[in-house]
């Protein structure tokens, strides 16, 4: 038997949450139920659960601020729940996070209750400081984690990111390079709405740092490099640069 809790602040979420797990989950028994951050610290040293279903948004604050109060007590692992669909969704796909959308589908339980139950683990604390950093950080920085360690990289800090098969280089400042280990379509993900624009298959590009665009519609970045637009995709780079300049003003 595994021994959960739901942090929820909606009753009937939570109760509906409940409910599903008692029809269809018969492996898994709810030991309680908590709405606010200290209520919450507090059932789970309690209960010592090894899954606690996780509202991101409480009555009284978040479900970071109950891991962050609990930190070496964090023996169990984390599905967080949540009713955001835009930035905190993609960045818990790119920390490979569980997580369910609300109003949860007993598909999307599914899936994440087998995928847990072949891990079987303990909550990462070191990615949990990372997925924190990086959402707290939105439209300034993103977190990468590469060979075993985290590095925050500015947005300000990126000329341009390219494709190379299933990793990306992040072209920096200074002619440094950062190869991650995500796919383009993942990176532009986590960018592509904080002045970064896809110019071309292989290239996603940081707007503000093009020095300049040539007829024949070349793009001439802030290091000198010259990406080649496609001849499809030039008219949507002008109308994406006029818009964000307008924008910027």
């Amino acid at each position: 038997m595994i021994n959960a809790i739901i942090i929820e602040d909606e009753t009937s979420s939570m109760e509906y949450l409940a409910s599903v797990l008692k029809q269809n989950h018969k492996n898994i028994k709810v030991n309680g139920w908590a709405s606010d951050v200290e209520s919450a610290v507090a059932l789970i040293q309690r209960k010592a659960p090894e899954i606690v279903f996780l509202d991101i948004q409480l009555k009284d604050g978040s479900g970071f601020q109950v891991l962050d109060k609990l930190q070496s007590e964090m023996t169990f692992e984390v599905i967080f729940t949540t009713g955001f669909v835009d930035y905190k969704e993609k960045a818990m796909d790119y920390f490979a996070f569980y997580y369910l959308n609300k109003p949860i589908q007993q598909t999307q339980l599914q899936k994440v209750l087998e995928m847990y139950e072949l891990k079987r683990s303990a909550f990462d604390k070191r990615k949990y400081q990372a997925l924190k950093e990086q959402i707290e950080n939105k439209n300034k920085a993103i977190t990468i984690f590469e060979r075993g360690e985290y590095t925050s990289v500015r947005f300000s800090n990126i000329l341009y990111c390219e494709a190379s098969g299933n990793y990306t280089t992040l072209h920096l400042k200074q002619t440094k390079q950062l190869i991650v280990s995500k796919n383009l379509k993942r990176v532009e993900d986590m960018l592509g709405e904080n002045g970064f624009f896809r110019v071309h298959r292989s290239f996603l590009i940081n707007i503000t740092k093009i020095k300049e665009f040539t007829p024949d519609g070349i793009l001439v970045m802030a290091n000198n490099m010259e990406i080649a637009t496609s001849v499809r995709n030039r008219k949507k780079v002008v109308d994406f640069l006029k818009h964000y300049n307008s924008n910027q003003h």
